[in-house]
């Protein structure tokens, strides 16, 4: 049977190769009668436009001795021997029958390897498909006698070793020889994402022991998440710094595990958009100090059974009359609207406010000793009562109840959606045209969902602000302005790296300003 055509080009010429082996037939002859013979006319015709550009330049021994590029290898190579373009044996690696070499000193470019089934007749020096046998042999010695099946002319087992840099070095820079060159330092930059997520999770584990309220346990699930995310990644590039194959289904895993993270983030801050201010421990924490001074003038209003209104939204300044000295002093009672207590998390332990409740004979009110919100009469029995779920297997709150389901219906929607499209967009991608994920169609439409969760995000916030007088502990502009910038990050990051960056440094640009800035509000959380 007729060989094949091993050909390794730049980006320069790898249109002419790709664009016309991936139009339909039709394109290059006339079918219409689909014979062999006009079948074998159209795919010629298609051979010779692919080599139209490269027929001159490309060196070959009989059809090009004076052309200058080495493009070009015919295989399969005899048995045992080298490839017959191979005109200096010393330049082929040892155990191998070719060797094409790439020298970019001063810059890098992208390469690309195809197998494509057309050869060079040697006879007239023109190309020749091999796809389909030629019309003057006899069809009843090949495999396309039989209509019935399809025609399989030849199959080809190869074994080929893409390494970027000298190969005797392999071991000088071993997480870079494997690699192409965008990928170059992607193993470690996951690497130190990854320990640092883990450092941040267990910090935050121990310093917020016991908070696990639903917001806190999105915000940890969101750490863990995206810690073993980058720990699948690394595995993977691990491994194929040494065997130059890796772990592609952990790699896609640990892709679809930090985007369902990055889900988890985005419900958090829409969620604490909607519920109230303070809900993070980052922002709780922010508190701690002054709950320490106003701890004492707490204990001081629940003795004096001064029960602040459960409808207050806002400051109040009170004054009071000290016994001692009969002066007057100024001291603030903090409130919350019912719903940012009911979603989020004690700032002071709980056994605080059971304390000054037992002390004073009452029921602690929504204040800054603990922000849980109370409510007397039949009301809050109906809130705390239990309720059985899971066919009685484990008993609730009915607020506990109403909080996960309608985490739970956020999470299933946005994870459902991004995740979906990020599977449509792998398996669309085009593995010459489409250089990232994000040329294709369902990758564009994953940033339009972020965009979408953008003017979410606003709409939420211009609600609460006419709705409710939010606190001034935490200002809604000051906190819009941080998550905003977080939540355009992503956007933000194509938008520049695919119109101000080179492919080659593009997808480390992405990765690390994406990576980054989700981690930065993070490790604030872990530094307040």
């Amino acid at each position: 049977m007729p060989p094949a055509t091993l050909v390794i080009v730049d980006g320069e010429y790898v249109s002419d190769l790709y664009g016309n082996a991936s139009r339909p037939v039709q394109f290059f002859g006339d079918v219409s009668n689909k014979s062999h013979f006009s079948l074998w006319l159209a795919e010629t015709a298609r051979c010779r436009t692919m080599f139209s550009r490269i027929n001159s330049l490309a060196w070959h021994r009989k059809c090009g001795p004076k052309a200058k590029m080495d493009f070009m290898r015919q295989v399969p190579c005899t048995t045992g021997d080298v490839c017959s373009e191979e005109d200096d044996r010393s330049r082929v690696q040892p155990e191998s029958q070719f060797t094409f070499t790439v020298q970019d000193r001063r810059q890098p470019r992208f390469w690309y390897l195809s197998l494509i089934a057309c050869y060079r007749n040697l006879t007239t020096c023109e190309w020749e498909t091999s796809a389909l046998p030629r019309p003057d042999i006899d069809l009843s010695k090949s495999d396309c006698h039989d209509s019935s099946r399809p025609c399989v002319p030849m199959r080809m087992r190869y074994d080929i070793w893409m390494v970027n840099g000298a190969p005797r070095l392999r071991d000088y820079y071993r997480f870079e020889h494997q690699f192409s060159f965008e990928y170059h330092d992607i193993f470690e930059i996951y690497l130190i994402f990854g320990l640092l997520y883990l450092f941040l999770g267990v910090i935050l584990h121990i310093k917020y022991k016991g908070e696990y309220e639903p917001l806190a346990c999105l915000l940890f699930k969101h750490i863990w998440l995206s810690f073993g995310a980058a720990t699948l990644r690394v595995i993977h590039f691990a491994t194929f710094s040494f065997d130059g194959v890796g772990a592609p289904a952990l790699l896609f895993i640990g892709d679809v595990v930090a985007l369902a993270a990055e889900s988890l983030l985005i419900i958090l801050i829409l969620t604490t958009a909607e519920v109230g201010f303070p809900i993070l421990p980052a922002e709780l924490s922010h508190f701690e100090q002054k709950v320490r001074q106003y701890q004492k003038r707490q204990y001081r209003r629940v003795h004096s059974a001064a029960i602040v209104p459960s409808s207050a939204v806002s400051f109040r300044d009170n004054e009071s009359t000290t016994q001692n000295g009969g002066g007057r002093s100024r001291f603030k009672d903090i409130v919350l609207p019912p719903t940012a207590a009911t979603w989020s998390v004690a700032l002071c332990r709980s056994e605080t406010a059971a304390a000054a409740a037992e002390m004073a004979n009452m029921v602690a009110t929504p204040s800054v000793v603990s922000l849980t919100y109370t409510t007397l009469g039949e009301e809050t029995e109906e809130t705390s009562r239990l309720l059985p779920v899971c066919g009685g297997l484990c008993k609730c709150t009915q607020r506990r109840l109403r909080t996960c389901l309608y985490l739970g219906s956020m999470v299933t929607l946005i994870i459902s959606i991004e995740v979906a499209l990020y599977v449509w967009a792998r398996f669309d991608q085009d593995p010459v045209l489409d250089i990232s994920v994000w040329n294709t169609t369902p990758g564009r439409l994953l940033v339009a969902v972020r965009l979408v969760v953008v003017f979410w995000f606003l709409a939420i916030l211009r609600r609460r602000r006419t709705s409710s007088n939010v606190s001034e502990v935490i200002e809604p502009l000051h906190f819009a302005v941080a998550y905003l910038l977080w939540l355009l990050a992503l956007p933000i990051a194509i938008f520049v790296a695919h119109t101000s960056v080179s492919p080659l440094w593009r997808h480390k640009t992405i990765i690390g300003m994406v990576i980054l800035t989700h981690l930065s509000p993070l490790l604030h959380v872990g530094g307040s």
